[in-house]
């Protein structure tokens, strides 16, 4: 039964055309642990969250996890490049769990349930990002939902999930889609996310995590 709903819910983002419509909430209803913690929270793979595997790190797991915002940022941006290292950690840690560790990103999947796709991504990345939040780590942004952009037309469909800055609402794409596990996902602006795929900044070819995180 999950995994009918979940190929129904990467259908329906398919074929949700236009470029800033909100991803389906029941993405995160029907897949996200609801508190999640360190020590009890589930992470999605095999595409359209097809499979679930729950997860519980050990305290010195998240203790590393903690020493990505080490000190404590005093801008915006370089706490976006910790939120950035911290995912990449979380993602390495859950993958061990869940076999996804080995994760690369790829357009097309034929059975492999190792890989994710976007909803996968972006799921999972809520959670990490919740979980966040909820100790204290993240101060200068807080934790949105999920966004949706792309068409099918331009076959860019996609999803992420969004921090939003505190003091000047700008809002955040944070998308480890776009790389390897293990490597600090991109941190854009969700207007230039949204805008283009792959997202773009002027002058480069694409988004670096390192260009992501000096974006104001």
């Amino acid at each position: 039964m999950r995994g009918w709903r979940g190929r129904l819910l990467a259908m329906t983002g398919v074929f949700a055309l236009g470029g800033c419509a909100p991803a389906p909430s029941e993405y995160i209803t029907d897949f996200a642990e609801p508190n999640p913690k360190p020590d009890n929270f589930r992470v999605c793979h095999g595409y359209g969250c097809k499979l679930q595997t729950r997860v519980a790190l050990s305290d010195a797991e998240w203790q590393r996890v903690r020493a990505a915002f080490e000190p404590a940022a005093a801008t915006a941006s370089s706490e976006r490049r910790q939120i950035a290292s911290a995912i990449a950690i979380l993602e390495m840690e859950a993958g061990d769990r869940a076999g996804t560790a080995v994760h690369q990103r790829r357009e097309l999947n034929t059975g492999d349930l190792t890989q994710l796709d976007w909803i996968d991504e972006s799921v999972n990345t809520w959670t990490y990002l919740t979980m966040l939040d909820q100790d204290g780590l993240i101060r200068l942004h807080r934790v949105g939902g999920l966004a949706h952009g792309g068409s099918l037309i331009a076959f860019s469909v996609r999803n992420t999930a969004v921090i939003e800055r505190k003091t000047t609402g700008t809002r955040y794409a944070v998308d480890p889609w776009l790389v390897d596990a293990g490597e600090a996902p991109p941190v854009v602006p969700l207007s230039v996310w949204l805008a283009s795929w792959p997202p773009r900044m002027p002058g480069s070819a694409g988004v670096s995590p390192q260009q992501a995180g000096k974006t104001s």
